[in-house]
C-alpha cells in the first residue's frame, strides 16, 4: 500500500501542475516558455536522480529513503505554494522533483525484494498501473483544486497526504531489513545525465526565445552530447553503472522502450499545451479544462484491461501498435484544432488519444517486463521509470520550445496573440505526428517475447 501511495504521489505531481500553468503565468506575470520550467525542472530532477536514489534505497534502507523523500517532498510543496516569483517556484519544483525521485525509486526495488520470483512481474505491473493513474489523473484533479482554492493549493494539498504516508511508512516498513548495505552508489552517471538534460533543455528554451545565437546554441548542444556520451560510458562500466546497459541487448526490450519513450513525448506535448489552448483560445475556466482533460484517463482506464485481455490472446506488439495508431489519429485531430474549433472537436481528439493510450500501455509494459530475465526485473522496472520520465522531459521541453519559437516570430510580424499561438501550436503537432509515426514503427518491429514469469534466469 505504501509503495502505491508514494509512487502515486510522486507521479501525480508531475502532471497535476500542467493545468495550472496558464493561471501561474498570468498571476506571476511571466511567459509560456518561462512558466514551462515549472514542469521541466521537476521532470529533469526526477529523471536525473531516479536511478541513483534506487541504489541509495538498497544501501540505506527503504524506510529511511521513504521518510527523507516524503519530508523533502512536503517541504518543497509548501515552498512552491508560498512562491511569489517564478524563478523561486522553479527552484523549489526542482527540489520537489528530487523528493519525488526518492519516492518513485523505492517502489521497484521494494516490490522485487518482497514478491517471490513467480509473482514479481505482477507486482511490478501494479506499480506501472499506479504510475499511469498518477500521470493521467493530474490534469483533471488540478482543475478542480484551482477552481476551489487557487493554484497554490495544488502544492498545499500534498502536505496532509504526505504526512499520512509518513505515518504508514513508520507503521509498515519500520523493521524492513536493509537490502544491500554494501551497495556502491555510482554518482558519475547521474551527474552526467543531469547536465546533459539541463544543457539540452536550456538550449531549446534560450534559442526559441531568441536569447542565444547559433554559436551559443551549438555550444550547449555539444555539451549535452558530450555528457550523454559520458552517461553511456559510465553505464557500460560495471564499477560506475547505476543499472547497466546489458538488458538493452534484447530487441523486444529496446524497441518497446523506444516506443514508450516516443509515446510519452507525444502525450506530454498534448497535456502541456492543451490547458493553454483551452484557457487562452477557448476562454474556459480551469475546472472546465480539468473536466475535458478527464477524457484521457477515463478512456485509458476503460481500455487498459481490454487491451490486457487481448494481448494475452494475440501478440502484444500488434495490440500496442494498434494503440499507437489510434493515438496518432487523435494527435492529428488535436493538431488541427484552431480558433473556431468546437469543444466537441477537442473531446473527440482527446477521446482517441485516451483510447489509444489505454490500448498501448498494458501490452507494452508487459513486453518490456517480459523481455527481462527474472534477475533483471528490478533493473527493468527502474529503466521503465527512467524512460517514461525522459519522454515526459523531452515532450515538455520540445513542445514549449517549438511553440515559443513560432509564436515569437509571428508576434514580431505584428500578428495577434491568438493567431500567433495557433501558428506555434500547429507547428508543434507537425513534429509530434512524425514522432508518433516513429513510435508505430518501433512498436511493430519489436518482435515476440514471453510473458511474465516465464523468462529464464
Amino acid at each position: 500500500m505504501i509503495t502505491g501511495l508514494a509512487t502515486f504521489l510522486g507521479t501525480l505531481d508531475a502532471s497535476i501542475v500542467n493545468v495550472s500553468l496558464p493561471t501561474i503565468s498570468r498571476e506571476l506575470g511571466t511567459t509560456v516558455d518561462i512558466v514551462g520550467w515549472v514542469a521541466l525542472a521537476y521532470a529533469i530532477a526526477v529523471v536525473s536522480f531516479l536511478m541513483v536514489f534506487g541504489a541509495v534505497s538498497e544501501k540505506k534502507g527503504y524506510r529511511i529513503t521513504y521518510l527523507y523523500g516524503f519530508a523533502l517532498f512536503i517541504t518543497a510543496s509548501v515552498m512552491c505554494g508560498l512562491s511569489f516569483h517564478i524563478y523561486f517556484l522553479v527552484i523549489w519544483r526542482a527540489i520537489q522533483g528530487m523528493g519525488a525521485a526518492l519516492l518513485i525509486s523505492v517502489g521497484p526495488a521494494l516490490i522485487t525484494r518482497s514478491f517471490p520470483p513467480g509473482e514479481r512481474g505482477r507486482g511490478l505491473s501494479m506499480i506501472a498501473m499506479v504510475v499511469s493513474a498518477g500521470l493521467m489523473l493530474g490534469p483533471p484533479l488540478g482543475g478542480f483544486i484551482i477552481a476551489a482554492g487557487g493554484w497554490r493549493w495544488i502544492f498545499f494539498v500534498n502536505v496532509p497526504f504526505g504526512l499520512l504516508c509518513i505515518y504508514f511508512t513508520e507503521k509498515f516498513i519500520r523493521n524492513f531489513p536493509i537490502s544491500n548495505p554494501d551497495k556502491k552508489i555510482a554518482l558519475p552517471g547521474a551527474i552526467s545525465l543531469s547536465i546533459a538534460l539541463l544543457s539540452l533543455m536550456l538550449s531549446l528554451s534560450f534559442y526559441s526565445s531568441q536569447i542565444l545565437g547559433l554559436h551559443y546554441l551549438a555550444g550547449l548542444l555539444l555539451v549535452s552530447a558530450i555528457f550523454f556520451g559520458l552517461f553511456l560510458y559510465f553505464e557500460s562500466d560495471p564499477d560506475t553503472r547505476l543499472i547497466g546497459l546489458g538488458i538493452f541487448k534484447s530487441r523486444v526490450f529496446t524497441f518497446s522502450g523506444l516506443a514508450m519513450f516516443l509515446v510519452f513525448i507525444s502525450l506530454s506535448a498534448v497535456t502541456i499545451l492543451m490547458p493553454f489552448y483551452l484557457e487562452q483560445i477557448k476562454n474556459l475556466n480551469p475546472e472546465d479544462v480539468g473536466l475535458i482533460l478527464m477524457v484521457i484517463p477515463v478512456c485509458g482506464f476503460i481500455m487498459a484491461p481490454v487491451a490486457g485481455y487481448m494481448a494475452d490472446r494475440l501478440q502484444a506488439r500488434l495490440i500496442s501498435t494498434l494503440g499507437v495508431i489510434i493515438m496518432l489519429i487523435g494527435t492529428i485531430f488535436v493538431g488541427r484544432l484552431g480558433i473556431d474549433s468546437t469543444i466537441y472537436h477537442v473531446i473527440f481528439a482527446l477521446l482517441m488519444i485516451g483510447i489509444g493510450m489505454g490500448i498501448f500501455a498494458t501490452p507494452n509494459t508487459s513486453s518490456i517486463m517480459g523481455a527481462a530475465k527474472k534477475h533483471q526485473l528490478g533493473a527493468a522496472a527502474g529503466i521503465l521509470a527512467t524512460i517514461r520520465s525522459l519522454g515526459m522531459t523531452f515532450g515538455i521541453g520540445l513542445a514549449i520550445a517549438i511553440l515559443n519559437f513560432y509564436q515569437n516570430m509571428l508576434l514580431k510580424a505584428d500578428g495577434s496573440k491568438p493567431d500567433a499561438f495557433i501558428k506555434g501550436y500547429h507547428s508543434v503537432y507537425k513534429f509530434i505526428i512524425i514522432v508518433m509515426i516513429m513510435a508505430i514503427l518501433f512498436s511493430y518491429v519489436r518482435g515476440k517475447n514471453l510473458s511474465f514469469g516465464t523468462n529464464e534466469t
